[in-house]
């Protein structure tokens, strides 16, 4: 138990806290823009997730938002996914609801067929193809059990490949997935990681009922950035160790170690360790949809054997994952040039290190 209590607590997962929570912000719609205004960009250049792959069958098309716009995502009939702006470059007819023929999507209008790069193949009616008739079509990759696209503002194509990184979940056993919509930044998640100084004022309570009185939570935290063709990356470790308060000695198998990782703007990866489960991923996606509107979704993976009740508990505390650093960020607002002290950690490293994913920086 005094396991789990220190994974949960250095994790955000808090189910005992002693003080009365906050009702969730929710804030008004002008009130979001002006606040956005402060922001960088919402949307840095990146691979996201739109969807999980088992959403899209063979023969499927699905309309999803992401990026301040809507996209056309389908399945043809082998196998393979194409994702298009949702709307027909001859009438403007909304693809999505349309059909799959073969491994053509084919318009609901004037049922014009694109294949998987947007080319128009057919036009029932027109003996030919104008060789402009085109949907855009994004680039797509398909790994990690999601359909990933590149966004790039001014149209560039990937630096990085997602498909190298966490082979291991192909083999791992999927224990599901959690979703939220936040009103928040991108980078306030990178941000939090190099923010060392919160982690004891906003995630320093245990889930043992009044062992706080006895036992406090000591974070050691490093991190890393990636250089050259793994720029892209940057990563921190956290172990955390219970203590008795009053002699500060450490309590023996009482703590856990997380490597987390960035992938990019769009992903951030727990893996973690501790008597009861070892090397448990969380894999977090956080999809843009406007300022400050973004989707973040949950998924649980583990080695397969892994002591289901430990599973279980996490699966369950993943809807409070970060959320009382969420509930400070939705009501928080930017500064370009923070005010700080000594121990609040490398956060302006982390501002430089981010600043890849922005065009116009």
């Amino acid at each position: 138990m005094v396991v789990i209590s220190a994974l949960t607590s250095f994790f955000g997962y808090q189910v005992y806290k002693f003080k009365s929570r906050k009702r969730r912000y929710v804030p008004q719609p002008k009130a979001l823009l002006k606040r956005a205004e402060r922001y960088p960009e919402p949307f840095p250049n990146g691979w996201f997730n739109i969807c999980a792959s088992k959403e899209i069958k063979n023969g499927q098309v699905k309309e999803v938002e992401a990026f301040g716009q809507k996209l056309a995502v389908f399945r043809g009939e082998d196998g393979k996914v194409g994702v298009f702006d949702v709307y027909c470059p001859h009438l403007q007819a909304n693809l999505a609801d349309g059909k799959v023929v073969g491994n053509h999507l084919v318009c609901p209008f004037h049922a014009w067929e694109f294949n998987h790069t947007g080319k128009c193949q057919r036009i029932p009616y027109s003996d030919g193809v104008p060789s402009h008739a085109k949907a855009n079509a994004w680039t797509v990759r398909e790994c990690w059990g999601l359909i990933l696209v590149w966004y790039h503002k001014n149209d560039k194509a990937p630096n990085w490949l997602p498909d190298k990184y966490l082979p291991e979940l192909s083999e791992y056993k999927y224990h599901g997935k959690k979703t939220d919509l936040l009103h928040i930044h991108l980078q306030d998640f990178a941000e939090n990681g190099a923010d060392y100084a919160h982690f004891k004022y906003v995630h320093d309570l245990l889930t043992i009922p009044f062992s706080n009185r006895f036992v406090a939570l000591k974070h050691s935290l490093e991190i890393q950035f990636g250089e050259g063709e793994e720029s892209h990356l940057a990563w921190f470790t956290d172990k955390a160790q219970l203590v008795w308060k009053k002699s500060e000695k450490i309590i023996k198998q009482g703590g856990g170690e997380a490597l987390v990782t960035y992938f990019g703007p769009g992903f951030l990866v727990f893996r973690f360790t501790s008597r009861i489960a070892k090397d448990v991923i969380l894999l977090k996606s956080f999809t843009p949809l406007g300022p400050l509107r973004l989707r973040m979704d949950d998924y649980i993976y583990a080695p397969k054997g892994t002591n289901r009740l430990a599973i279980k508990y996490i699966l369950r505390e993943a809807s409070a994952q970060f959320k009382d650093d969420i509930m400070i960020w939705e009501k928080k607002g930017y500064s370009e040039k923070p005010l700080l002290v000594k121990g609040d950690g490398p956060i302006m490293q982390m501002r430089k290190w981010y600043q890849q994913f922005y065009s116009d920086l």
